[in-house]
């Protein structure tokens, strides 16, 4: 008699055991995802989103729970369609970049004309960090000025194409300029560094050396 109360409770036990599993398994949440490609220009319109149900241990850190929270808001980089809509890649304005970086504060945005040769062979993307050499032009810089370095571990915000758009982005018809090559690269600069930089863009050629981790 023992041994089938215990069984019986070992039964009662693995069926509790079994129905808290499944109810935990169908669990779902209700997150917001892009409802189709979206830039990183325009506020999010009710018509740009759309609702998804998973399990919880399936969505990222961040994701948000209602439309309310994306309308009106800017993403920071492009959205795919389906892509999840997170809480750190939205805000209140657009991104200065297509890149969706943000400029730090205080600091400023320059352009530094180079081609793929000077920026690492064409190896750099928005997010790395570089030093900016600046080689002295002959008979436009002045006499005795050597190669130096202007800044050391600056971040890249953008890379522009000889066009002026941003490298890879589509050009005025829409269709992606799959040619185009290296016409500057946009770096974030101290504020009390403007007018040297200024000056060397006048006198100098440029390279840029890809840091390391700081």
């Amino acid at each position: 008699m023992i041994g089938q109360r215990a069984l019986l409770a070992l039964a009662l036990a693995a069926g509790a055991l079994a129905g808290v599993l499944y109810y935990v398994s169908a669990q779902r949440t209700t997150v917001v995802v892009a409802a189709r490609d979206l830039d990183a220009l325009h506020a999010l319109a009710d018509e740009d989103l759309t609702m998804v149900s998973l399990p919880p241990d399936a969505l990222p850190a961040g994701a948000l729970p209602n439309l309310a929270a994306a309308i009106g808001r800017i993403p920071r980089a492009p959205l795919t369609k389906g892509q999840f809509v997170l809480a750190g890649g939205i805000a209140d304005e657009p991104a200065a970049f297509r890149t969706g970086l943000a400029l730090p504060s205080g600091m400023r945005a320059i352009a530094l004309p180079v081609g793929a040769a000077q920026a690492v062979g064409g190896a750099l993307i928005p997010g790395a960090r570089v030093d900016v050499l600046a080689v002295p032009v002959g008979g436009r810089a002045p006499a005795g000025r050597t190669v130096e370095i202007l800044a050391q571990s600056v971040l890249v915000l953008d890379i522009r194409s000889e066009s002026g758009i941003a490298l890879g982005a589509a050009g005025h018809s829409g269709v992606p300029v799959v040619n185009d090559r290296i016409g500057s690269v946009v770096v974030a600069i101290d504020r009390a560094d403007e007018i040297r930089f200024a000056d060397r863009i006048a006198t100098s050629t440029f390279v840029l050396a890809l840091a390391g981790p700081r």
